[in-house]
């Protein structure tokens, strides 16, 4: 399916819907050598012609080199295209998605909707093949409504074609791998209602699409009625891989239903019709279910036969899941990379820090020099007004690392934090893959009861992995949210989802500092909180701050009384007065009297020399009181408890 993607997606990217177009008359264009947008036309339906690699780079190179020298924006976005089916061939699904993602940004530029189109396809495809439904779907219905609001249609081997039809079914396909059964049958009749042609057949995919999803529902008539249906479609146009394809669905079926002659017959017809263009989830299909069938029958031979064939056509095709494994290996050294330089960048803001109030103090010195020299009192005075200025620069760029070191705190926590999830989705991926095993053992053994409880349990297991998915998801989102630079456009937040957001990443970040540290933490979350308008990243800086600030005092009175002290950091939010309030408690170290007044000073900390700047309740102060037109409180008894409060106006 994804090769018909492609090809489809260049044809109609190009805008020749209705161009009889053939080979020749493409070598005839390249011939003249006139170095005009028709060459690299012509190069970009070469290339994705193409079955070998060698040959479809080669058209790509010389498409793009062309398209570059020319300033040809679109056809520098086709030849990215076939640059993303050379990568996706290799089997390096990262280069191809990122490619693929710098097709679809000049597609975008240029309002190039077939192009986006196709680019959002691939995307979908692309996702879909390592195992991410979440985004396969996001780019499915992002292309989806492309083609649906601009009626993106035509291509050149299937002319009137339309994607939105084909882009129903691709959907449908990825609801029925998340085993959304529901979901997939709805956007699979979809597609089949909109009775699109292909060659002037009736395409048959949809067809086969729905008998496996009733086929997976136990709806045997029917499922195989419509095998049968798509089959009369395939076998006229000669498509013997979606042939093949039908035929393992109908072998699956037989077996389901114990007709093992069947399912042995159309088993064997994949296995010796199959050839390297088809898929060999197909093959593999077919010889699982030939290795069932013949232990069935008593066949013991011929079953431990196919079972071996089944593992290793398995090793094959799972080695991309060992590629993934090396993936995530390279994903936690880069995150330690970015732990490394946030070391780096707090140590570069001491030094500088330490700079600064040296120049403070030499500033100080020569001030008083100068002031006891009235001679020299216009030459002081040009001196101070220079050396104000580059401390007000100085003191910019310091709070700025301020703001990326920050980040940096969060790296690690944020490494442990994602790490809960990934592990929760791998484990519970290998009890699913233990469980289809103990499926098909009992399903052959007739114990219908079994098999049953077996499926909720996947379907447990499978609600669980898309929950710790969205989790992962949701830790990522939050540390671009907080990278990004602020816009300084305010937007509907919900304030609730950011402190809970925060909270956690805040506390796996202390624990990454400390191993031995734990703390309670309540939270007390009012539900009817409306969202409010401000600017999330820096409402999150501030928050940060504060959440920082209170696991570093209950720290700090931990180590002071020798296991007798309980850590509790509690947060709440509510409205009152027109106002959203979020409160962080700590029963820590509290705050002395005596500093309570400069606590939102620049520059001032009572944490020991090399722990802190002093800039962070300083910047938190001014996000709240001048960007947010907000109050910043503090209510604070020395060693007992230490209370921030954030009031933000609803109505700005």
């Amino acid at each position: 399916m994804r090769k018909v993607l492609f090809i489809i997606g260049f044809l109609l990217s190009n805008g020749y819907a209705n161009a009889q177009l053939n080979e020749d008359s493409l070598y005839a264009i390249i011939n003249q050598h006139k170095g005009d947008t028709a060459e690299v036309i012509a190069l970009v339906y070469l290339g994705a012609l193409q079955q070998q690699i060698d040959s479809l780079q080669e058209y790509a190179m010389q498409g793009m080199s062309l398209a570059k020298k020319i300033e040809y924006k679109k056809g520098e976005a086709d030849c990215l295209m076939l640059f993303q089916d050379i990568y996706a061939r290799q089997g390096n699904f990262s280069q191809t998605i990122q490619t693929n993602l710098d097709a679809l940004a000049i597609y975008q530029d240029l309002k190039d909707f077939t192009g986006i189109t196709s680019a959002q396809a691939e995307l979908q495809g692309t996702y879909r093949e390592v195992g991410d439904y979440r985004k396969a779907l996001s780019h499915g219905f992002s292309g989806l409504q492309t083609a649906e609001a601009h009626n993106v249609h035509g291509s050149f081997f299937f002319r009137g074609h339309r994607w939105a039809p084909l882009l129903l079914a691709e959907i449908g396909q990825t609801y029925l791998l998340m085993n959304q059964l529901d979901s997939a049958l709805f956007y699979t009749k979809q597609s089949i209602a909109q009775k699109e042609l292909f060659n002037g057949t009736p395409w048959e995919f949809p067809l086969y699409l729905l008998a496996t999803i009733l086929t997976m529902k136990g709806e045997y008539k029917l499922a195989l009625e419509k095998y049968r249906e798509a089959l009369e479609l395939c076998l006229p146009n000669d498509f013997l891989r979606d042939t093949l394809q039908i035929y393992s669905g109908m072998s699956t079926l037989f077996i389901n239903t114990r007709q093992y002659d069947s399912a042995i017959h159309y088993a064997s017809i994949v296995t010796k019709g199959w050839n390297s263009q088809s898929e060999y989830k197909n093959l593999l299909e077919a010889v699982r279910n030939l290795a069932q069938a013949y232990k069935a029958t008593g066949s013991k031979d011929s079953a431990l036969k196919y079972l071996e064939v089944s593992q290793i056509i398995k090793d094959s095709v799972f080695s991309a899941e060992k590629d993934r494994s090396v993936q995530q290996v390279a994903f936690d050294a880069k995150l330690n990379e970015e732990a490394f330089k946030a070391d780096r960048i707090r140590y570069k803001s001491r030094v500088q820090l330490f700079v600064l109030v040296s120049g403070v103090f030499v500033l100080l010195l020569i001030s008083v020099i100068l002031w006891r020299n009235n001679q020299h009192k216009q030459k002081a005075k040009a001196k101070i007004e220079k050396a104000y200025e580059t401390l007000k620069a100085t003191q910019a760029q310091l709070i700025q690392q301020e703001k990326m070191a920050s980040l940096g705190e969060l790296t690690a926590g944020i490494a442990h934090e994602i790490q809960n999830p990934l592990n929760f989705v791998n484990n519970f991926s290998e009890v699913n893959c233990e469980l289809l095993d103990e499926l098909e053992q009992a399903n052959a053994r007739g114990r219908p009861e079994e098999v049953q409880a077996i499926a909720r349990e996947l379907k447990q297991n499978e609600e669980k992995i898309a929950y710790h998915g969205k989790r992962a998801d949701s830790i990522v989102k939050s540390m671009l949210q907080h990278s990004r630079a602020s816009t300084g456009e305010k937007q509907p937040t919900d304030i609730n989802a950011l402190a809970d957001e925060y909270l956690r990443l805040s506390y796996q970040a202390m624990r990454s500092k400390d191993k031995s540290f734990q703390a309670a933490i309540e939270t007390r979350f009012d539900n009817d909180l409306p969202k409010i308008d401000v600017i999330p990243q820096d409402i999150g800086r501030v928050l940060l701050n504060l959440f920082q600030n209170a696991f570093y005092a209950v720290n700090e009175k931990r180590k002071t009384r020798d296991g007798t002290f309980a850590p509790v950091v509690s947060v709440s939010t509510n409205e009152r007065n027109g106002k959203a309030e979020i409160c962080v408690k700590d029963n820590g170290t509290g705050i002395p009297p005596k500093v309570q007044d400069k606590i939102f000073q620049p520059f001032f900390t009572s944490k020991p020399t090399g722990e802190g700047t002093g800039l962070g309740l300083y910047l938190s102060y001014d996000i709240i009181t001048k960007g947010h037109g907000g109050e910043l409180k503090v209510e604070t008894k020395e060693g007992e408890y230490a209370q921030f409060t954030v009031k933000l106006p609803i109505l700005t």
